[in-house]
């Protein structure tokens, strides 16, 4: 080391102060440099060395360590989270602060679509190519003037085609200067022509709303709020105005900060690994920045707007919020008018000095109780890992003795609520285990109520239909009655709500319908098949329908037989009234469900031998019937007659009617759940793709209609979780 500053000092003395070289040789200059350098590896050494020793010597008692470690552990890392909170306060603050510019320029350029859009309308129907010009001048003039006071510069053009007929500028109330008549006056009082213009990219858009900037604009304006509105063929209604010194000056006003009016010179874009980087518009930097001007002129509010010339659209600069409001007076300030503003100022000012005051004293005790930490901790330590340990070994009754109440006793009670909360856990597994259990039964027993067998029929072909449940059980309900021979029953209900409350109630629907339908089959002798008349009622035609689907047949025309048809007793059983089921089933219904359940359901009986469909639909989405006409077209009823909902009127009257069946009829019944199936979008599946689909594929057999319905609601939903049951019955007329 001796010799290290024995060099250093010879170095300092023999160079020359004109040359630097020493002995007048450079190269003797460069050996005296290495050896200075290499001079440093023993000081470097002594360093370390002593460090050491200073580090053995400070940490060598217990208590300079735990000192030390608490300026490690807690006031460096305090430190640095100061700095941190502090330097995320100020983004903070600057980006709420442009957030607020951004939000109340947003609201102006709102207000102003809006108007445009008022302006434009009234002109549509004020058919302003057939007004005279003065007076729509004159009007214009007025809707400009009255905007000027909100909208400062605001500049209306009603342009055919490449003319410009009428433009007009809002003049304040207090200004004498005289109003511009044309677009000439106009351009002499300032507003530049490209922005007045038509530039090609809009020629072939509908409208145009949102900033603009002029890059050839070298005034104080440049960036420009428009809304463009086309009013016809060739007219065009443009509503203009600039985001100058004044609109900005209003927007001082209300948010509280100098805001200052944007160039446009700054945008945001992606770099190669996708990065957003903000960076000057090139070649605007001339234009922009004056000769001794600052180039940065506060914080900038960035707003998407296009460029008028080429229409490209990007993030740019359209305001500037000038950074003195980061100042530490002025945050001062700002904290001294909220705690000394109102009540509640001055009590969080009151609560932030209390809660400094409470700090310290706890930064005090903590000192101050550093001595007695080491023996409760160790202590606690020790209770806890016993305390794990005979959990381990699966006592999970032990729980830890509290003795204080300080953070180490809370660490103890957590403990012991985590034994406490591992026991209720296990609890309530085994509990969840018994419910899954329980509903997958009740899942299973559910499908066994469902029909098992397609009625044998050789009038129609009959789908096996489907149900897909939203949870375990469903709510939706769908069955196939032989209610006499040669008649066939159908029923498909909603219940409102999902779960076991709502299978329970559709379990209660299906041994209603289930006991009425055997009734009437017990009551039919098996003879009367045979005794029945085939013939038609008299609302019915020889061929054709029997009534549209859209009204209802009186309720008389179900419940006696037909003038002048003298039919055997057992036949009044055919032509029984569906209706009086569905009455029947609604009381029953009422009786079993709550106040705030009900039940859609459609029944529809269907008689072979006069291809008659009887139905009623109480409160359920109208099933779609697909009728087959002759020259190949095919046209859709809704069978809509019927009544209100089940379960909410215990003496709600229902009607019904009935539809004849042709040869190539399909009959569609599905649940709402089928319509509103969303996809990952949150679109509906809707009626109009079930019959835009239906309608491509009448000519499939009832399965395949299902089947194919059934695989486009999957490609549709794409595994998307549904909220509501999916119903879907298909019937075709052979």
């Amino acid at each position: 080391m001796a010799l290290g500053l024995l060099i250093w000092l010879s170095n300092w003395v023999l160079s020359d102060e004109a040359t630097g070289a020493i002995f007048g040789s450079w190269w003797v200059k460069a050996v005296w440099d290495l050896m200075s350098v290499l001079a440093l590896i023993p000081l470097l050494y002594l360093l370390f060395k002593g460090m050491r020793r200073a580090l053995k010597g400070v940490l060598w008692r217990l208590r300079r360590r735990l000192i030390i470690t608490y300026l490690l552990i807690g006031v460096l890392p305090m430190l640095l989270l100061l700095l941190l909170v502090a330097f995320s306060g100020y983004a903070i603050l600057v980006q709420s602060s442009t957030e607020l510019v951004a939000q109340q320029l947003e609201g102006y350029l709102e207000q102003s679509q809006a108007a445009a859009q008022a302006i434009a309308q009234e002109l549509s129907r004020a058919e302003w190519r057939q007004l005279e010009a003065r007076w729509l001048r004159r009007q214009l003039q007025n809707r400009a003037d009255a905007l000027a006071p909100i909208f400062p510069g605001i500049t209306l053009t009603i342009r055919e085609g490449e003319r410009v007929r009428v433009m007009v500028s809002g003049q304040l109330p207090e200004s004498s200067v005289d109003k511009p008549a044309d677009a000439s006056a106009i351009e002499s009082a300032g507003e530049p022509k490209a922005i007045a213009g038509w530039p090609p990219w809009l020629v072939e858009r509908e409208g145009f709303h949102g900033l603009a900037f002029d890059p050839e604009a070298t005034g104080p304006h440049r960036v420009y709020a428009q809304h463009i509105i086309k009013t016809g063929e060739s007219g065009v209604f443009q509503l203009s105005y600039p985001i100058g010194p004044e609109l900005s000056a209003h927007l001082s006003h209300t948010t509280g900060l100098s805001v200052t009016p944007g160039r446009a010179s700054w945008r945001v874009r992606l770099n190669s690994s996708g990065q957003a980087v903000f960076e000057q518009v090139p070649g605007q930097s001339s234009i922009l920045v004056g000769e001794g001007e600052n180039p940065f002129q506060g914080y900038p509010v960035l707003m998407p707007m296009s460029n008028w010339s080429t229409g490209v659209r990007m993030e740019s600069d359209a305001l500037f919020i000038n950074p003195s409001f980061l100042l530490p007076e002025q945050i001062y300030r700002r904290l001294a008018q909220l705690t000394s503003g109102n009540v509640i100022g001055q009590g969080l000012g009151n609560i932030i000095k209390f809660l400094a005051s409470v700090f310290l004293i706890i930064t005090l005790l903590a000192i101050i109780s550093a001595a007695f930490l080491t023996r409760s901790i160790t202590g606690a330590v020790h209770s806890l890992y016993q305390g794990t340990k005979r959990v381990e070994a699966g006592d999970l009754e032990h729980e830890i003795p509290v003795a204080g109440d300080d953070q180490l006793s809370a660490l103890a009670l957590a403990f012991n609520q985590m034994t406490r909360a591992v026991r209720e856990l296990l609890r309530v597994s085994a509990e969840k285990q018994r419910l899954d259990q329980e509903m997958r039964i009740a899942a299973e027993v559910q499908a066994r109520l469902f029909p098992r067998a397609i009625p044998r029929t050789t009038a129609l072909e009959i789908a096996p239909g489907v149900c897909i449940p939203a949870r375990e059980v469903s709510g939706d309900y769908y069955d196939f009655f032989e209610v006499i021979p040669g008649v066939i029953g159908l029923a498909l209900a909603d219940v409102c709500g999902k779960g076991m409350s709502a299978a329970l109630l559709m379990a209660n629907l299906q041994a209603n319908l289930r006991s009425q339908v055997q009734a009437y089959r017990d009551a039919y002798p098996d003879n009367s098949t045979a005794q029945r008349s085939d013939r038609p009622k008299p609302g019915a035609a020889a061929t054709g329908h029997s009534t549209d689907s859209s009204s209802c047949q009186p309720k008389a025309a179900t419940e006696s037989p037909d003038p002048g048809q003298i039919l055997p007793p057992q036949a009044e059983l055919i032509r029984h009234s569906v209706r009086r089921i569905v009455q029947r089933a609604n009381r029953q219904i009422k009786q079993a469900a709550t106040s705030a359940s009900f039940v859609t359901l459609f029944y529809a009986e269907f008689e072979e031998s006069s291809s008659l469909l009887r139905y009623t639909n109480a409160g359920h989405n109208p099933p779609l019937l697909l009728r087959a006409r002759p020259a190949g077209e095919l046209s859709v009823e809704r069978l809509e007659c019927g009544g209100t909902v089940l379960g909410l009127f215990e003496d709600a009257e229902y009607e019904e009617a009935e539809v004849r069946l042709e040869s190539g009829d399909v009959l569609v019944v599905f649940t709402d759940g089928l319509i509103e199936a969303r996809n990952p979008a949150g679109e509906e599946f809707g009626e109009a793709r079930l019959l835009e689909l239906l309608t491509e594929q009448a000519h499939l057999s009832a399965s395949g209609l299902e089947k194919l319905i059934w695989q486009s609601m999957q490609n549709w939903t794409a595994g998307a979780e549904q909220e509501d049951d999916m119903t879907l019955l298909i019937l075709k007329k052979v």
